[in-house]
């Protein structure tokens, strides 16, 4: 193998900055060329800010409730502004202290080891090249989507007043989130989902609990219906549905959000001579982050799959270690998902419906609502729920809905790549009281019923399934 002195990062979010910081500090001399703010999405219109406003949008709530009119923006969108100027200051610090050359500009790939800058037309070169240059929001055909007042998610959180009515299109992850900031902060919010329910990738018992949080909040959740067409009447947005019996109806808007996913940002390719561009629009890599074309290298929302930060992050560590000629790879590594509502929805690996397509499982689940932390905290709803297989019990996945369970995510994502069995879970000893507790409870519960917390469980037979005999 060739040996790398000089790489070529494209994409300053975190699966780009990642890795042009491990691979400074493998000695390579660096290039980071992003014409945006470092940070990317996630930092900049994604993950941060929107979980800056959900927890100003929260606390504006419990303080003077929901029916006190709508919240005064300035002070929450600066709280917001500051956060992502504190981290973007971070990376920019990162990057200096690690020596890495940062270029401004926009590029686009002419061939291994080849860039041309977009507004100087300077070209660049190096030994390698890491494309990461993540993904932008989907915009469907839907006549109307370019009227006055319909936003994407990058637009709503820079919005400078609470709408009165806001009408969700799309019941993912980024809908369900922004669909909470903005009835939290005193707007008439109704969320229109195609699939079936909301959050249509996740364990629908975990999205059970939430659905039932989001309709106490007043949010208007329709599943199972399309979105037609929009147009304005009356100074308002009026989006016309179709639901699955083909009946149609009418929702009346002041703003109308298009949350209906991402796509990948694959702009750098431009005519794509080399051919990179896969089924879906993705860049296709294999395990190690590999495109076609020896010495491109891709990593994050623009290989498809996923789009997470963390995702993009591990990706970036294994496409750096694999150009240095270290064995890496992507294949079997777990990546956790979460939901930042409240409450929380957090998973890993495999839920219990899809697991039992797989073959016989062991399942186990222990409510918040018998966890001592969570009943002191006043956020007893929710429960922690384990997969297992029922031959060996070795853990197939852990689905969370509650309070905080989001910050549970690390035990769980480990003991589903470590492949761990129930019992080294449930003879973990975990701190009391803490949330985490219904984690080894969950894993006694699948094993034999013996959570400690729970009433004994009946056996086949008749004979009930006593919980901690042994400690008379």
């Amino acid at each position: 193998m060739t040996e790398i002195r000089t790489l070529l990062v494209v994409g300053g979010g975190i699966g780009g900055y990642t890795a042009a910081i491990r691979a400074a500090r493998a000695g390579l001399a660096v290039t980071l060329v992003e014409g945006g703010p470092l940070g990317g999405t996630c930092l900049n219109v994604g993950c941060i800010p929107s979980k800056s406003l959900l927890g100003s949008a929260a606390a504006h709530a419990d303080r003077v409730g929901r029916s006190a009119g709508r919240a005064d923006l300035a002070p929450i969108m600066a709280r917001k502004t500051a956060a992502v100027a504190r981290l973007v200051g971070g990376v920019q610090t990162l990057i200096r202290r690690n020596r890495i050359d940062h270029v401004a500009e926009r590029a686009e790939l002419l061939g291994p080891g080849r860039l041309r800058l977009a507004a100087s037309g300077r070209i660049l070169t190096a030994d390698a090249v890491i494309l990461a240059t993540g993904s932008r929001p989907a915009r469907p055909a839907i006549p109307g989507l370019d009227l006055p007042g319909v936003l994407d998610s990058d637009a709503a959180i820079a919005l400078d007043t609470v709408p009165e009515r806001l009408l969700v299109l799309g019941g993912g992850v980024i809908g369900m989130e922004l669909a909470q900031v903005f009835a939290d902060l005193g707007a008439r919010v109704a969320v229109v989902e195609k699939a079936d329910r909301i959050l249509p990738g996740e364990d629908a018992g975990a999205v059970a609990v939430l659905a039932a949080a989001m309709r106490r909040r007043g949010v208007a959740v329709t599943t199972g219906a399309t979105v037609e067409r929009l147009a304005r009447r009356d100074g308002a947005l009026v989006a016309t549905l179709t639901d699955a019996a083909g009946a149609a109806r009418e929702v009346v808007a002041d703003r109308v959000l298009v949350a209906v996913g991402r796509v990948p940002e694959t702009g750098v390719l431009g005519d794509d001579p080399l051919g990179l561009r896969g089924p879906g629009g993705v860049i296709t890599v294999d395990d190690h982050g590999r495109t076609r074309t020896p010495g491109i290298f891709a990593v994050g929302d623009v290989c498809g799959g996923p789009q997470l930060a963390h995702k993009a992050a591990a990706e970036a560590e294994v496409a750096v270690a694999t150009l240095l000629g270290r064995p890496a790879s992507r294949s079997g590594r777990v990546v956790p998902r979460a939901v930042y509502t409240t409450p929380e929805i957090a998973a890993v690996g495999l839920d219990a419906a899809t697991a039992r397509m797989r073959g016989p499982v062991k399942v186990g689940r222990f409510p918040f609502s018998a966890n001592g932390r969570a009943i002191a905290g006043g956020h007893d709803d929710g429960f922690v729920e384990i997969v297992a297989d029922a031959t060996d019990e070795q853990i197939l996945g852990i689905v969370m809905v509650g309070h905080g369970v989001t910050e549970l995510l690390g035990e769980a994502t480990l003991a589903v790549q470590m492949e761990l069995t129930l019992a080294a879970l449930a003879e973990t000893v975990h701190a009391h009281p803490t949330l985490s507790e219904a984690l080894a409870e969950a894993a006694h519960d699948a094993r034999d019923g013996g959570a400690i917390h729970l009433p004994p469980r009946p056996r086949a037979g008749g004979e009930t399934a006593v919980a901690g005999a042994a400690h008379r």
